[in-house]
């Protein structure tokens, strides 16, 4: 009896210990995200029957693989709508995982190493034909409404300004030195003061605004407001842009290649009141090949929007970090790589000729409407979880930017990390002559004068990141 009644008991206790067990893992797993949810459902499963001891396992590989998908869609009550899809070849997979598990008198520990998440994807092609109103009109809209957004509202100040003139004096201004003069408007003051735009009175028929040399487009059509019906007068300039009809797009969005591998390290201690984890990726990679993206209207090649992205990659190596599932980890050790190439955007010839845009591809000194991007690269070496070191560049066919230096930098068990300076220099190289006059005339506006090696521009910063100090300036 007395036998029967001990291994009653042993049960018992053996029973308690798995409850506990499968809720200090239920805790771990809400608190992790769904793909280690997975990988921990798969390998740690058989733990749950076990009362003490060790758990191992081992999986060469698992995942998902897709070939030759496509899709096609026509929306109702769209003649001419049709959109495709098309993936040559998708993969989704881990391997060479290893499970483990130990259970220790007071406390439990999991850990797994795998390879992955690997994802690919190859032939990517997504076309879309759409009729629908025209961005690049509407683009010139938008920045023709900006433009004379200024005047429009000096020439409102002016109105307001000549009416108070009016219940003074009982009779209409001359024209508006006698409004400044008897202080009703102050031309020292926005929007006014800008002089790119110069104002006439015509009482009692309309107030006009007029362009000036120093405007980009100083021999544009003069803005009217017309004192009887009190409204702005129409320009046939922004009418005739308003007045165009619906176009038909031929949308194309290409990757050739997706690639992204890991190789990660992830080690885990369970006790009662602490949920404790330590991750180590070896390596990481994320990569765009043969991206571009395209945008035709009504088979008019000059007016095509082209995006170009042949290279894009994202490293990451010697990634070590821990902390707690309930708290922001703590960063110690790692390194990370962003590079873009040859990234080339092409503007349509139809909006090359807004002035703004004209005035900005002149100064870099653009004239096939192709900006190019030839490198952007931004390393970052975190030795430990104090310093760092850092690099970027920025190379373009006006100019070149380089950088180079040391930070420090506080976690706090943060997001946003305090991050300071050390012996940071930037050189900034002008190629085309529109940039070099752009800050020959900053230099020359502001009384400052930049520090030059040759024809190199030299800064140095410290301080915090966010707003850091330039020295000697």
């Amino acid at each position: 009896m007395f036998h029967y009644e001990s291994n009653k008991n042993t049960n018992f206790l053996s029973q308690l210990h798995i409850i506990n067990t499968r809720l200090m893992l239920t805790k771990l797993i809400r608190s992790m995200p769904y793909l280690f949810k997975y990988l921990l459902f798969i390998g740690l499963t058989s733990v749950l029957a076990q009362s003490d001891g060790k758990f191992s396992g081992d999986i060469k590989e698992a995942g998902l693989y897709y070939k030759d998908i496509a899709f096609d869609w026509k929306p109702p009550n769209k003649e001419f709508d049709l959109h495709t899809l098309d993936i040559g070849e998708l993969r989704f997979s881990f391997s060479n995982m290893k499970l483990t598990h130990f259970d220790k008198v007071n406390s439990e520990a999991a850990g797994i190493t795998f390879s992955g998440p690997d994802f690919s994807m190859k032939n990517l092609t997504f076309q879309s034909n759409v009729r629908s109103k025209n961005w690049i009109t509407q683009e010139k809209i938008r920045r023709l409404k900006k433009r004379e957004s200024i005047p429009k509202e000096a020439l409102k100040l002016i109105v307001e300004a000549s009416d108070l003139f009016i219940l003074d004096h009982d009779t209409l201004p001359i024209d508006i030195n006698e409004l400044v003069i008897k202080k009703y408007i102050s031309m020292e003051t926005p929007p006014l003061n800008n002089n790119t735009w110069t104002y006439y009175l015509d009482l009692p028929e309309k107030i006009i605004s007029k362009p000036t040399h120093l405007n980009l487009v100083p021999d544009r059509n003069s803005i009217s407001y017309d004192w009887n019906s009190r409204n702005f007068r129409v320009d046939s300039e922004q009418d005739s842009l308003y007045s165009l009809p619906l176009v038909d797009w031929k949308y194309e969005f290409k990757i050739n290649e997706i690639g992204q591998l890991f190789t990660s390290d992830l080690q885990m201690e369970l006790e009662k009141d602490t949920m404790n984890f330590d991750i180590m990726m070896k390596r990481g990679q994320f990569k765009i090949k043969g991206c571009s993206f395209t945008a035709i209207p009504n088979d008019i090649l000059d007016d095509r929007t082209k995006i170009s992205l042949p290279d894009m990659m994202i490293e990451t190596r010697d990634l070590a970090l821990s902390g707690r599932f309930d708290k922001t980890p703590t960063l110690y050790r790692g390194g990370g790589l962003f590079r873009i190439r040859n990234f080339e955007i092409k503007i349509p010839e139809d909006l090359k000729e807004d002035p703004e845009i004209q005035s900005i591809l002149d100064i870099m000194g653009i004239w096939n409407n192709s900006i190019m991007l030839r490198l952007l690269e931004f390393e970052l070496n975190l030795l430990n979880q104090f310093t760092g070191d850092l690099k970027f560049k920025f190379h373009t066919p006006f100019m070149k930017i380089s950088c180079i230096g040391d930070f420090s930098i506080r976690q706090n068990n943060s997001l946003k990390p305090d991050i300071y300076l050390h012996n940071t220099e930037i050189r900034i190289h002008p190629i085309s002559l529109g940039i070099r006059k752009y800050i020959r005339n900053w230099e020359k506006d502001n009384g400052k004068t930049f520090t030059r090696k040759g024809g190199t521009i030299v800064l140095k910063l410290d301080g915090p990141i966010q707003n850091p100090n330039i020295q000697g300036y």
